[in-house]
């Protein structure tokens, strides 16, 4: 009994396909490129014998068929049950569709019925044995074809993090920290007083509230007064004062020793002192508001630096991606679809 038709059209397929005779019309395998690839051939060389093939695919009646409309026509979806066999998804599939191959790669004898009925087996490909088209297909030995053992490959190394992501959370990091800088030397550590507290007494550098003005608190206690103790605070950043805190600021200096507040009255430290308003020469000779930014500027870069170091060290780590090792395939193992060479393409008759 001769060889399955299907089987020898599939494998003449393959033989083609993998020698590269196929990528003008087929350069990939998909249901779209099929229906292109019969739309060519039928363009390029058409034969009214293949005419019961192309009736038989597409279920029409031949008779006054216009097969060019009918190849436009046709839906990619007509050509997915061949395209599975071709990939192999399939073991077997309808006749039309081994038909429909055979005719899309020129094979004869087509269609299946014909092979049967021919007294010549020889598998032609465009009128060409296929034995001349492919000299060297059969292994030698001609036993089942070896494959190379495959050596597993060394796992990959990739970044943990990618570099956009580090860099943002670099830039939220640095404008979060210094803001909250910023808003931690402007604090206001003025604390209301409660109903029963009636005096207050210096705490460094603001006024606090007390019940009793006996306690023991190592500095003088005076009774409450809310305007001073809301508005009245040491500056402890003099550097941050500017020509604009002239009118808005007062201080007591002697010597090089200056304290800055924010409001007019006596010094809290010794009441019999006055405090005096901001004078511009007292401003220019023992503050600088230029020492201020430039201090300011060289910790931002400092905090700059540290979180651009913390930053790099985060993008040079790394995960391991360990691409998947396909099995070898042994003399053993059976193949989903069985290779067919040129000399297993010559059928006989049983």
């Amino acid at each position: 009994m001769p060889e399955d038709y299907q089987d020898i059209v599939l494998a003449a397929y393959k033989m083609m396909r993998d020698n590269g005779k196929l990528s003008a019309i087929l350069p990939r395998e998909t249901t779209t490129k099929l229906r292109s690839a019969c739309l060519k051939v039928y363009q390029n060389r058409f034969d009214p014998k293949d005419v019961d093939i192309l009736a038989t695919f597409f279920e029409v009646d031949k008779m006054g068929c216009d097969f060019e409309k009918t190849l436009n026509d046709s839906d990619p979806d007509d050509y997915k049950a061949l395209w599975k066999h071709i990939r192999g998804e399939t073991f077997t599939t309808d006749e039309r569709n081994s038909d429909l191959l055979a005719w899309l790669i020129d094979l004869e004898p087509r269609p299946r019925s014909s092979y049967y009925l021919s007294p010549d087996k020889t598998i032609k490909i465009g009128g060409v044995p296929i034995d001349d088209l492919f000299p060297h297909s059969t292994p030698p030995g001609g036993g089942t074809k070896q494959h190379d053992p495959k050596e597993p490959k060394e796992p990959v190394y990739v970044p943990k993090f990618s570099q956009p992501y580090i860099t943002i959370f670099c830039i939220i990091l640095l404008i979060i920290g210094t803001t909250s800088f910023a808003v931690w030397e402007r604090w206001n550590k003025i604390r209301l007083p409660e109903p029963d507290e009636k005096f207050m007494y210096w705490d460094e550098d603001h006024y606090e509230p007390v019940k009793d003005g006996k306690q023991n608190v190592g500095a003088p206690i005076i009774p409450l007064n809310k305007k001073t103790l809301t508005q009245q605070q040491k500056i402890t950043l003099p550097d941050t004062l500017t020509s604009y805190s002239i009118g808005k600021v007062w201080y007591k200096g002697h010597g090089k020793d200056h304290e800055f507040f924010t409001d007019s009255g006596a010094y809290p430290q010794d009441l019999q002192r006055v405090l005096k308003p901001l004078t511009n020469n007292i401003l220019t000779k023992y503050t600088s508001n230029y020492r201020y930014m430039l201090t300011r500027l060289v910790w931002f870069i400092c905090a700059a630096f540290f979180i651009s170091l913390c930053g790099f060290a985060v993008s040079r780590l790394e995960k391991e991606v360990k691409p998947p090792v396909k099995e070898i395939e042994t003399e053993t193992e059976k193949e989903e679809i069985p290779e067919f060479h040129s000399s297993e393409l010559q059928a006989t008759n049983a």
